[in-house]
């Protein structure tokens, strides 16, 4: 396991983490300089909307799991490793890489998200309510991860290509909500459809506003409970899907294929 773990966290990676997590910080900096020029933003409101880039946090934590589960690059890694790993070793060694990368890129954001809070809100210290919204958000933050990454882990494999992979891992974040959306015309007259799925990815939007409990119709701890529990759900799918189902196409493969098809035509 701990050379898988050195594979994942090589030179290359842990160089492209680092502009990603330098990324994450110039933005928030961006982002509360915008809000505070713009007036529409002030202390209560950053600490309640997260710095206003929860949004950011997912689309990086996003790309590091659409990178490393899909792709022919990660398929071959994958190939390569298999001659002297099991494939659970290998696809835990992915989720603990990708656990380490979100933690870090959220106590980057936390860090940002209170210093900005001293540089540009000033106006209330950092305790009572604004702390409180604070902590809720970064739990918002974390519901949310587990749920999300967990559902991409588990589609995400039939992707070829890396870059296809992050355009779709990017645009589940809009079609769940689409998803969820058709629900929410029938949760009214069918109250057994609030427990879908779907309805539990708005969990993060919910803990940072309460009326969005008007929205799903899910008290808070329940949508926090079902969102952890639907995260593991999809996780242990997606580890089976890995280790059982998987064939990890490479270039290689697709070549050898089209010559047989040619061969055979």
């Amino acid at each position: 396991m701990s050379d898988l773990l050195k594979q994942e966290m090589n030179s290359h990676n842990r160089k492209i983490f680092s502009f990603m997590a330098l990324g994450l910080f110039i933005v928030t900096i961006i982002m509360a300089i915008t809000g505070m020029e713009t007036k529409t933003l002030d202390g209560w409101k950053w600490m309640n909307q997260f710095g206003a880039v929860t949004g950011v946090i997912e689309l990086l934590t996003t790309i590091i799991v659409a990178t490393r589960f899909a792709g022919q690059e990660s398929n071959a890694q994958v190939k390569e490793n298999m001659k002297n790993h099991s494939k659970s070793s290998i696809f835990f060694s992915k989720v603990i890489t990708i656990l380490i990368s979100y933690l870090i890129l959220l106590l980057v954001a936390i860090i940002a998200v209170i210093l900005m809070k001293y540089l540009v809100f000033p106006h209330k210290p950092l305790a009572g309510t604004l702390a409180q919204e604070l902590s809720w958000a970064v739990l918002g933050n974390i519901a949310y991860f587990f749920i999300f990454q967990s559902f991409i882990m588990m589609i995400i494999g039939f992707c070829k290509t890396w870059y296809g992979a992050i355009a779709f891992g990017v645009a589940c974040t809009w079609i769940t909500e689409i998803i969820a959306g058709i629900f929410m015309i029938f949760i009214y007259t069918h109250r057994k459809l609030i427990y879908n799925p779907f309805n539990f990815f708005f969990v993060e939007k919910q803990i940072q506003d309460g009326m969005k409990h008007m929205m799903t119709r899910l008290q808070l701890p329940m949508i926090i409970k079902g969102s952890l529990l639907y995260a593991l759900i999809f996780f242990i799918i997606a580890f089976i899907i890995f280790v059982h189902f998987r064939k990890f196409n490479t270039w290689n493969d697709d070549e050898e294929k089209n010559n047989q098809d040619t061969k055979e035509a």
